[in-house]
């Protein structure tokens, strides 16, 4: 005699049952949507919107804009879900902006500009990777154009011109600064680099008052809080496939009638401009979760990814007692989302969520 599958022994002593008393048993009505609670990704963005006291709302423009919206549509899709041929090596990039120092920055043809980043506010989960300094290295005028540059300021030597750590992209060119900012094991609070910039060709009046944008620092950093989660391969569910159980109870899918299971996806969209949000939401535009609804079937198939556990859960309740509940439909796969946004100094964030979009469902 072959040896049965201990899953399989389980259910033939459920079987013992009369299946007269499955059939009179009334299924669970398909319940309405539940009472949304509040989405984990609002949860998320909550704590970040700006506000409070004396706080006014201060739009991205310019070129740090136009820089991280190309890096955001790069990265994402318009529903927010990060491409796989992305390439940025983290979840979080954050932007921060200049402080610039001293008077008038043009003398003659030459423009110099003393800047300071401030650094030291990261948050304790945010661990730095790398760092790099955005800038134009050209910038075309009515009558030539500026070349430009980047000069390394500290207190024990003369300032040093840094050098581009790749070719420029679009026009844009980086430096990479992480040295500057990580010291060992400690991290400085701040870094001091001067614009400078000098103007070729055809002298014009109107050249004399134009001042290229400021040089923006890209902080690259892990999130060990709200990341992304890492790719992996689907998970394995060790149990018999429901085909096979089949041969094993005839009666019981008689009985059944082959019944289709309702339980899906929904869309559920919310839009950031209803919520009031959409002047520090740089992009999506909107975030649909999805969610879960549905009746699952007594048999649960294969493709399902259903556990061995919600398995035995309905037949318990079709065979032994109809007071054990059927398993539910719930999200089974998830996906993460990109969020660009304003934070409250003013710079501009991006960052991945994990596990923010159902993408399948299954009955457990």
């Amino acid at each position: 005699m072959a040896m049965l599958y201990p899953f399989t022994s389980l259910l033939l002593l459920l079987y013992v049952e009369p299946l007269s008393q499955a059939a009179n048993q009334s299924l669970v009505p398909l319940g309405s949507l539940p009472a949304v609670p509040t989405l984990p990704l609002l949860q998320a963005l909550q704590t970040r919107a700006p506000g409070g006291p004396g706080w006014q709302v201060r739009p991205a423009s310019g070129q740090p804009l136009r820089y991280m919206l190309s890096l955001y549509r790069r990265a994402a899709d318009p529903e927010g879900r990060p491409r796989r041929s992305r390439s940025l090596g983290t979840n979080t990039i954050r932007l921060v902006q200049a402080t610039s120092h001293g008077g008038q920055p043009w003398a003659g043809q030459r423009y110099l500009q003393a800047l300071t980043y401030h650094v030291e506010s990261q948050p304790e989960a945010e661990h730095l990777l790398r760092a790099t300094v955005v800038y134009l290295p050209s910038l075309s005028l009515a009558h030539g154009h500026l070349l430009c540059t980047l000069e390394l300021v500290t207190a024990d030597e003369a300032p040093r011109v840094l050098s581009p750590t790749a070719r420029p992209r679009r026009g844009w060119a980086e430096v990479d600064v992480t040295p500057y900012l990580v010291l060992g094991n400690s991290s400085v609070g701040s870094l001091a680099l001067q614009h400078v910039c000098v103007r070729a060709g055809r002298a014009g009046g109107h050249n004399a008052s134009v001042a290229p944008g400021h040089p923006f620092l890209l902080l690259y950093l892990n999130d060990t809080q709200a990341g992304l989660a890492p790719p992996s391969a689907e998970p394995h569910r060790h149990r018999r496939d429901t085909g096979t159980l089949a041969h094993d109870l005839p009666s019981y899918l008689r009985e059944q009638g082959g019944e289709k299971s309702d339980c899906s996806l929904h869309s559920f969209p919310v839009s950031f401009a209803q919520l009031g949000w959409d002047h520090w939401i740089i992009a999506p535009h909107r975030y649909n979760p999805r969610y879960c609804k549905g009746t699952c079937p007594h048999l649960l198939r294969y493709d399902y990814h259903a556990p061995n556990h919600a398995v035995v859960q309905s037949f318990v309740h079709q065979l032994v007692d109809a007071n054990v509940p059927r398993p539910s439909c719930v999200p089974y796969r998830y996906s993460p989302i990109s969020v660009l946004m304003i934070e409250r100094n003013g710079g501009i964030l991006y960052k991945e969520f994990e596990n923010m979009i159902a993408e399948s469902c299954t009955c457990r």
